[in-house]
């Protein structure tokens, strides 16, 4: 469904007020009209990734273009807050919640159920987790009869998000009954919300993958739509908690800590943040990524079309299956960058826990891997084209990677610099921010392993002898400072 909430049709007015404060990179939104005593205002902000609906940076601007003091400022954002959260909680939970209600599970079957669920993981090396999943037998034994109030509240907000799309803009009557209706709806569930929030998230998600994994009896559907509860409301709240890092059910203080870190100060136009390092020569890189996706392949198949020259092929195929890749995954990398410079402004936190020299023990095996695949693309290529000269290239580029891939195993080449910062990890060049590490693990007393959101598997270093101490102290403090834990 096509939004009618943001928007990147601004006015030359609002553009003109939002400029000197933005944020490298990020487009600019706004939201629709929201009336307030009789004038419309507008949220007009940036956000991390389209997918967000919150802003990571905004101001309120009034019907010509003036941003507005705090005072006027605050019930805006706070109307806008929780219309979005309306919005996303309502079509999550409803069909949720509606299966629930047909399953009736045995409530001694639910606790076999999850003590076995314990045992698996237990044998998998995850000890910590055991005791933390019981949790769920006491969660179930108290579980909320008020299920029917809550679904009755959401249907109600749904039915005024719904009003409010239909016509465009947010107006006051709409506003002052999303504002009643939210308020309903904690207090009937909240207190359910902050039961399931006690329960450690990596945890949580250990439950629900060892609950995909089997066929589903009614016990199993249900405890997993206890999950899929947790994760709803996490996603809903995660737009803004994701800049903080830490969500455990509380939506007052999320919001209050929202408006204050993230609202502009005029004082401040320009954040302090910028390509550093390795992204310094990204604006030019992403010129040329422009210029060939938009121009230069668009003319090359142009050319092919009317020449019918095999030739013209060839920089096609390495631009599309080399270059465009490979300047995709450093621009992604780049906006990474942008957003956890950011993350540690609004955290108030950019100090350095300790930096160690460590050894990448998975470069060498990516290395290794990339040098397969160029090799077989070559041999791809030459089987279309016929041409020895373009395979030649491909084998000269895979034995390089191969050959790096086998020095960096027995020379200094994978060594590298690893930082713990108060909220991310950085080793050489890759950023990992807390919220996309699934786990941490000593394998031995010099060698860590991060298990991060990634498809290529977990990143592991390992420290010099004389660092080791030091490094699980560090770790241990950065743990602490993000509410994560350590396995083995």
């Amino acid at each position: 469904m096509k939004k009618v909430h943001l928007t990147k049709k601004l006015t030359k007015a609002q553009k003109k007020s939002y400029k000197p404060h933005a944020l490298p990179e990020f487009p600019i939104y706004r939201t629709f009209p929201i009336e307030k005593d009789g004038r419309y205002f507008y949220l007009v902000g940036q956000v991390g990734i389209p997918e967000e609906d919150h802003f990571m940076q905004w101001m309120v601007l009034d019907d010509e273009a003036t941003m507005v003091d705090k005072e006027t400022a605050k019930p805006i954002h706070e109307i806008y807050t929780m219309w979005e959260w309306a919005r996303t909680l309502s079509d999550s939970l409803i069909p949720l919640l509606e299966e629930r209600e047909q399953l009736h599970p045995d409530s001694d079957a639910l606790e076999q159920l999850i003590r076995w669920i314990a045992e698996q993981l237990k044998e998998r090396g995850h000890e910590d987790d055991t005791e933390e999943i019981l949790k769920y037998i006491t969660l179930f034994r108290n579980k909320t009869m008020c299920e029917q109030d809550i679904l009755a509240f959401l249907y109600e907000l749904r039915n005024v998000v719904r009003t409010t799309e239909s016509e465009g803009y947010l107006s006051e009557p709409n506003a002052a009954q999303i504002l009643e209706l939210w308020k309903e709806l904690q207090e009937a569930y909240q207190p359910w919300i902050i039961q399931l929030f006690t329960i450690d998230s990596i945890t949580a998600e250990n439950f629900g993958i060892q609950l995909e994994k089997e066929e589903k009896s009614t016990e199993q559907k249900y405890a997993y739509t206890i999950f899929l509860e947790k994760n709803y409301v996490y996603t809903t709240a995660s737009s803004l908690s994701s800049l903080n890092d830490h969500f455990a059910g509380d939506w007052n203080h999320l919001l209050e800590w929202h408006f204050e870190k993230t609202r502009i100060d005029p004082d401040n136009p320009k954040p302090p943040i910028s390509f550093k390092g390795k992204y310094k020569p990204y604006p030019v890189l992403k010129r040329l990524y422009q210029a060939m996706v938009y121009a230069i392949i668009p003319l090359e198949a142009l050319l092919f079309l009317v020449t019918w020259n095999i030739g013209v092929l060839i920089p096609i195929g390495v631009q599309l299956l080399v270059f465009i890749p490979i300047l995709r995954q450093y621009w992604m990398w780049a906006t990474l960058h942008l957003i956890f410079q950011w993350k540690e402004i609004l955290k108030d936190k950019s100090m350095v826990i300790a930096r160690f020299e460590v050894k990448d023990m998975g470069s060498a095996t990516d290395s290794k891997t990339f040098a397969v695949l160029v090799a077989i693309m070559g041999g791809f290529m030459h089987i279309f084209l016929r041409n020895w000269m373009v395979l030649s290239i491909f084998l000269i580029v895979a034995g390089l990677l191969y050959g790096y891939g086998v020095l960096a195993d027995r020379t200094s080449l994978s060594w590298t610099k690893m930082e713990f910062h108060e909220s991310w990890i950085k080793v050489g060049p890759l950023e990992v921010w807390s919220h996309l590490v699934r786990g941490l693990s000593w394998k031995d007393e010099q060698t860590l392993e991060i298990d991060i959101r990634r498809d290529n598997g977990p990143l592991t270093v390992q420290f010099k002898p004389e660092d080791t101490v030091e490094a699980a102290e560090a770790l241990e403090k950065w743990c602490e400072n993000n509410g994560r834990s350590m396995a083995g």
